[in-house]
C-alpha cells in the first residue's frame, strides 16, 4: 500500500497514538534502558505489498504460520513466501470502500484453540456503520475456515460477538487473544486521536473503553465467565479483567506462568509494560507510566498498579508489546520478555538480582539500510521470534517480516 492511504492508517494506529515531544529526561527514570545490549541479526523472511502487523500459529495445525495485515487481509505464510491469494479479505465482505476510510481495518485475529477441528477464528475489525461510508464501528466476529479447502475462509460464515461504538472507537481497536483458561481476551483503547472534546473512560466501569475485557465465546450470545472480578458488580461491565488502559495496543501470555503482559501506548511522557492482573486498575488518564497526565482530586493513585517497566520519550515513542522466548536458538534471549518500540527497534526485559524490571536493548548487527517502523513483534509455535512492520524510501513504504537470529 503507497502513499496517502498508507499514511492516514499508520497515522491513526501509531503517530496518533504517540507524542514525540521528550517530557522526561533519561536519567529522571527509576529505572532506565541497560548500556549493554544484546547483538542479533534480522533475516528477511519476504516483502509484503500491505504492512504485516501481526503472525498467529494456531495451536494443532501443523505450524501453518498466518499474517494479518493492514489492508484488511490474512495471509498464509509458506516456505518464506506469502501465498498468491490471501486466507481472508475483509473486503469480499463489505465491499470497496471510500479512500482514506479507516472501515475494514483489520486490527488483530485469534484462532480458537480447537481452530485444526472446527475451523474457527475471530477478526477484530472496522465495520462500516453504514455502508459505503467512513464512519465505522468495531467489532469482534467469528468466521470459520471453508469446509473444501483450509487456505481459504468463507466469508459468509460471519457471526458477530460484541460491537463497540463511539466518536473515537475506531481508531481504538487492540488485540484478541484467547488465554491459557479457553475464553477470549480483548483490549479496547482510551485515546481521544485528536478529539479534544472525548471524555477518557478508563476509570469508568460503565464503559469498556481502557480496559482489558474477558469473555466466553462458546456460547452464542456469548456469556461472562462467573470468576470475572466485575461479575455481578452494580455499574460495572461484567466483561472487564482489568482497566485503566490507553491503549493496551498489543499484549501476551507468559507460557511459563500464564502471566499477562502488554505494551500500553503512552501519550506524550512515557510508555509501558505491564503485567496485568485480574480486577487491576493501570491509571489512565490519571497515570501515564510512572508521571501523572491528568490532575486528580482523589486519592485513588494509590490503588493503582504501577507498570513493571516505563521508558520516556528520549527512548522510544511507541512501545510494541511483545512476548516470552523461550527458544534455545538465542540464548541471551531465554526466560526474557521480547518487545518493541515502533521507531526505536527492541528490547529484553527480564528482572535483575534485586527482582527489578530492567530493559536491555536488542543491537540489530545488520540494520536495513532503508527506516524500519516496527508493528508486531511476535513468536511461532517453534519459538522463533518475527518482526513485522515497514521499511520507507523514495518509493514510498514497503511491508516486510524478518525473523530474529543470534549473530
Amino acid at each position: 500500500m503507497k502513499g496517502v492511504y498508507f499514511s492516514f492508517i499508520i497515522s491513526i494506529v501509531f503517530l496518533s497514538s504517540c507524542n514525540t515531544l521528550p517530557k522526561k529526561s533519561a536519567a529522571e527514570k527509576k529505572e532506565t534502558i541497560a548500556a549493554d545490549s544484546i547483538k542479533v541479526k534480522f533475516q528477511l523472511v519476504t516483502y509484503s505489498s500491505g504492512i504485516p502487523i501481526e503472525l498467529n500459529t494456531p495451536a494443532n495445525d501443523d505450524g501453518k504460520v498466518f499474517v494479518t495485515d493492514n489492508t484488511g487481509k490474512i495471509w498464509i505464510l509458506k516456505n518464506d513466501s506469502l501465498e498468491s491469494k490471501p486466507f481472508f479479505n475483509i473486503y469480499d465482505k463489505i465491499g470497496k470502500q471510500p479512500k482514506n476510510s479507516l472501515v475494514g481495518m483489520i486490527y488483530s485475529v485469534a484462532f480458537s484453540p480447537e481452530f485444526s477441528t472446527n475451523r474457527k477464528f475471530y477478526v477484530c475489525y472496522n465495520a462500516p456503520s453504514k455502508v459505503h461510508t467512513k464512519d465505522a464501528k468495531l467489532i469482534v466476529s467469528e468466521f470459520t475456515a471453508s469446509k473444501t479447502n483450509p487456505d481459504i475462509a468463507d466469508m459468509n460464515s460471519e457471526h458477530p460477538v460484541i460491537e463497540f461504538k463511539g466518536l473515537t472507537v475506531q481508531d481504538n481497536g487492540g488485540q484478541i487473544v484467547f488465554g491459557p483458561d479457553g475464553y477470549l481476551y480483548i483490549s479496547l483503547g482510551d485515546e481521544n486521536a485528536g478529539d479534544t472534546t472525548y471524555q477518557y473512560h478508563a476509570q469508568d466501569l460503565k464503559y469498556l473503553n481502557g480496559k482489558l475485557l474477558r469473555i466466553d465465546v462458546s456460547k452464542t450470545p456469548y456469556t461472562i465467565p462467573a470468576d470475572n472480578p466485575f461479575a455481578g458488580v452494580k455499574n460495572a461491565r461484567p466483561e472487564i479483567w482489568a482497566s485503566g488502559f490507553r491503549k493496551l495496543w498489543r499484549f501476551s501470555f507468559d507460557p511459563a506462568t500464564h502471566q499477562i503482559f502488554g505494551g500500553d501506548v503512552g501519550e506524550n511522557k512515557e510508555e509501558e509494560i505491564d503485567i496485568v492482573t485480574k480486577g487491576s486498575n493501570y491509571g489512565w488518564p490519571i497515570k501515564e507510566g510512572d508521571s501523572s497526565f491528568e490532575k486528580s482530586n482523589s486519592n485513588s493513585e494509590t490503588a493503582f498498579t504501577p507498570p513493571a517497566f516505563a521508558y520516556n520519550h528520549k527512548v522510544g515513542i511507541c512501545v510494541i508489546g511483545g512476548n516470552f522466548y523461550y527458544g534455545n536458538e538465542i540464548p541471551l534471549l531465554n526466560n526474557k520478555y521480547v518487545f518493541a518500540d515502533w521507531k526505536t527497534g527492541m528490547f529484553a526485559l527480564s528482572k535483575n538480582k534485586d527482582s527489578v524490571w530492567k530493559s536491555e536493548p536488542l543491537k540489530i548487527m545488520n540494520t536495513p539500510s532503508e527506516p524500519f517502523f516496527i508493528c508486531g513483534c511476535c513468536v511461532d509455535a517453534n519459538n522463533q521470534i518475527f518482526v513485522l512492520g515497514y521499511l520507507t524510501d523514495k518509493a514510498g513504504e514497503k511491508g516486510v517480516i524478518y525473523k530474529i537470529e543470534k549473530v
